[in-house]
């Protein structure tokens, strides 16, 4: 069951005070948002558009697939798992691979790849650089976070990365609204670019797994409630391209 705790004062924009936040226990479907933007967190599913889908379903990802994945063979699904991913998914709305996982008790880098080739395709994390360089030069994005039942969304394009001299992150820097911090992709297993179709035009988006099999972060097309800019899908398409060019993880 997918438990929060309210702030009293909960409404959009709201910021929670420390010494009230812990008050007034609640059961889905109560929801949690702080809507600042470029940054919202939101606690519970009801988003409108193309990125509600991803969020409909965070409440399936409250606990990690890590220990089963960890235990599992090799990050390329089996031709049962093949059957079960696609017969899972039919009919359903493209949204977030993690939720399936769950559902499946499959890592989320099988399923990942049990979908249709033309769906999703991934490399070895040793190609982040490249993949990254290319992200860079989206017009916008939408990077999804997603930590047990909350998710993150950060709008706006990525920040310009470079590794640091002094340690194993690799750092991104933006003036403006977008992705910054700090990764890790030494600690990444592979990268899917996905391009599954729906309303909306459907999911298109870049995600990268950990050693476990788990989603880190998506880096995504933007619309919400709006057909996704033209420039951004062509841009995605370039990056889709070039991942494409590289070897697969998990040949068909």
């Amino acid at each position: 069951m997918c438990e929060y705790r309210k702030n009293p004062l909960d409404q959009s924009g709201s910021l929670p005070k420390a010494d009230k936040s812990l008050k007034g226990r609640l059961v889905l479907p109560a929801v949690y948002n702080l809507a600042m933007k470029p940054f919202t967190f939101t606690a519970r599913s009801g988003l409108a558009g193309p990125m509600g889908s991803l969020v409909a379903l965070a409440c399936l990802l409250s606990s990690s697939p890590a220990a089963w994945a960890a235990g599992s063979a090799g990050g390329c699904a089996t031709p049962a798992e093949v059957e079960r991913v696609r017969a899972d998914l039919q009919g359903k709305a493209p949204g977030p691979l993690g939720a399936v996982a769950r559902r499946l008790g499959i890592p989320e880098n099988r399923v990942a790849s049990a979908l249709p080739a033309g769906q999703a395709y991934g490399v070895a994390a040793s190609h982040f650089p490249a993949v990254w360089k290319s992200i860079e030069q989206w017009d916008d994005a939408v990077t999804l976070i997603i930590r047990d039942a909350d998710v993150f969304e950060i709008f706006g394009p990525v920040g310009a990365g470079k590794p640091s001299e002094r340690s194993k992150f690799f750092n991104l820097t933006r003036e403006g609204p977008g992705l910054a911090g700090h990764l890790r992709p030494d600690l990444y297993s592979a990268i899917y670019v996905l391009s599954i179709p729906g309303k909306g035009g459907g999911l298109r988006g870049v995600s990268f797994l950990s050693a476990e099999g788990e989603a880190v972060f998506g880096v995504y097309v933007p619309g919400e409630g709006k057909p996704a800019s033209a420039s951004v899908v062509r841009q995605f398409e370039a990056t889709e391209a070039l991942i494409r060019s590289l070897p697969a993880v998990c040949p068909r």
